[in-house]
């Protein structure tokens, strides 16, 4: 998961110094997300796992938490970008 919260402030901090749209922040929270699922998909019991009756809802619900925090993280990235940027001088 780390590998994805550092991708999430990586492209959070590039959308802030490029002015990007919140949709692009929105999409790289998901994004992120989706990465920090499948990196600890094996941690998770990889296919071959018996499964709970309910492990799809149960997926379904870990990805919706952590998609909004990886938004915050995105959110949290981009101002990261826009303040080292006017750091910088640039606006």
């Amino acid at each position: 998961m780390l590998y994805a919260l550092a991708a999430a402030i990586a492209w959070g901090a590039l959308c802030g110094m490029f002015h990007g749209p919140f949709a692009l922040v929105a999409l790289g929270g998901l994004a992120a997300a989706a990465l920090s699922l499948w990196l600890e998909w094996a941690s998770l019991g990889g296919p071959e796992a018996s499964r709970r009756p309910n492990f799809v809802l149960l997926m379904v619900a870990a990805y919706v938490f952590v998609a909004l925090v990886g938004v915050g993280i995105v959110s949290l990235g981009y101002w990261l970008g826009e303040w080292i940027l006017h750091k910088l001088g640039g606006h």
